[in-house]
């Protein structure tokens, strides 16, 4: 639950490195291009007949669901991968695509949008885990339409497909598209609420401060001792139905469903992913816990901890630079709500698709 006001000023660690976070920094990326129509196809055809494919041609589905085109890809080494489609779409129709890696559906009915018409070109991306060396990829129409016209594949590996930086994600959240009804205070004693809930696309978003969340299961770091609001429960629960631990697991707190913004009405639930960014740093979080109404800004004592703020209870936190981003919709949300590991690869995923999206 949310903590009492803070009285004391907060003493930020600058050289903490700290597993499980991404840091800013530039990395090196690969980009290969692969043409559809050197693919695999069924119920798809090569064709030239409209102009500005790259190649020797392009690939067009057969209008019903079940057609697909797969590429083989090479990566030099196993980490996540932005693979972005080259499509023309000349009809009012989204037609909708199931993507699969090696097997997997990665993106699930993926809309093809509408391009004004067929010698119109436009991309789209996913994101998705590639294994060292040779992999699969494969676009399924699922719509009685079948598919869109898909020009090529470029895959980008080690780099631009993998580790997100801080300055990234910022840089697409400079400005909000508000969602929720009002605005959320920080604080308690906050007399004016200042804190909107904005909408991107596959996320939403706030910037706030960081509250201290040592709710859940007794720790030396949480407890009655320690901390004046303990409760040893949390709104969200471990695969065996314990509360969770907020000294031990990287979680994010939501405002309770009310007038302002109910967060169920975006697909967002336990085990959510969240990219909580603070001083240059991310760490991958989960929903995990629920709080007051009408106030915004606070994560477990491990998400302070991980990020270098001061994780105490009852004097911790920081009073402003930390910026939520929660995923959103389907296939955001981690299968064990406390398996951090899963939560750090989906982030990253989720992270590349989102700047590729916004």
């Amino acid at each position: 639950m949310r903590r009492a006001p803070r009285f004391a000023s907060v003493l930020v660690s600058l050289a903490v490195a700290v597993a499980g976070l991404a840091m800013a920094g530039p990395v090196s990326a690969a980009t290969t291009e692969y043409q559809a129509e050197s693919a695999t196809l069924s119920q798809a055809n090569v064709a030239t007949n409209h102009t500005g494919y790259t190649g020797s041609g392009f690939v067009d589905y057969v209008n019903t669901a079940g057609g697909y085109i797969q590429w083989t890809v090479t990566a030099s080494a196993a980490g996540s991968a932005t693979i972005t489609f080259r499509y023309a779409n000349g009809t009012t129709a989204n037609r909708p695509m199931n993507v699969a890696v090696n097997g997997t559906v990665v993106s699930s009915g993926k809309a093809f949008n509408p391009t004004t018409n067929w010698d119109t070109w436009t991309t789209t991306s996913v994101t998705a885990n590639l294994n060292a060396g040779s992999n699969t990829i494969r676009a399924t129409a699922t719509g009685s339409e079948g598919g869109p016209n898909v020009d090529k594949i470029d895959v980008v590996t080690g780099g631009g497909g993998g580790t997100v930086t801080a300055d990234q994600l910022l840089a697409k959240v400079t400005s909000c598209s508000q969602i929720s009804s009002g605005k959320y205070k920080t604080d308690e004693d906050v007399s004016t609420a200042t804190v909107p809930v904005c909408g991107k696309t596959g996320a939403v978003f706030w910037k706030a401060d960081m509250d201290i969340d040592c709710d859940g299961v007794r720790t030396t770091q949480c407890n009655e001792n320690t901390d004046c609001c303990f409760q040893a429960d949390t709104a969200c629960h471990t695969s065996g139905d314990s509360p969770l631990n907020a000294a031990g697991l990287p979680y994010v707190v939501v405002p309770s469903t009310s007038s302002i913004w109910k967060y169920t009405s975006v697909g967002i639930g336990c085990g959510s992913v969240v990219a909580v960014i603070y001083n240059g740093k991310i760490e991958y979080a989960v929903v995990g816990d629920t709080g007051p109404t009408q106030i915004i800004g606070e994560a477990s004592y491990k998400t302070a901890s991980d990020l270098g703020i001061d994780p105490d209870p009852s004097t911790g936190g920081t009073d402003s630079g930390v910026t939520y981003i929660v995923f959103t919709g389907s296939g955001t949300k981690v299968s064990t709500i406390e398996n951090h590991s899963q939560a750090v690869t989906l982030g990253n995923q989720l992270a590349q698709q989102f700047l590729s999206s916004n």
